[in-house]
């Protein structure tokens, strides 16, 4: 087994123990408008962005950290303009931050239904 797909297990068993305790999402993917949408695990964080020399300021930002690995669905590639409903709310993917095969990580946007 790699490593690759040795974390991509352990971050997919991971994201179920942490949704099980209710810290951690599972929400429903579209990848393009009109597309079917897929179930995929996810993390919401929500105002992680301080600004301002002192930090004294707390910006209103969202990002969503996908599951790629194994439990998760198969072939799930989060894209620019993508969309997640989680919890009620509508996100549209703006920018990745990161991607290490296992975990993709987007600063997204709340979007209106």
């Amino acid at each position: 087994m790699s490593q690759r797909a040795f974390l991509a297990e352990l971050d997919s068993s991971l994201h179920a123990a942490f949704a099980a305790a209710g810290m951690a999402d599972g929400g429903l993917y579209t990848p393009v408008p009109g597309a079917v949408p897929v179930p995929c695990q996810v993390y919401v964080t929500r105002d992680v962005e301080t600004v301002g020399d002192l930090r004294q300021f707390k910006a209103h930002s969202v990002e969503i950290d996908y599951v790629l690995g194994s439990l998760a669905v198969a072939g799930l590639e989060p894209a620019q303009k993508g969309r997640l409903l989680v919890d009620g709310d509508l996100y549209e993917n703006a920018t990745q931050l990161s991607n290490d095969g296992s975990m993709s990580r987007w600063r997204v946007r709340h979007v209106r239904a």
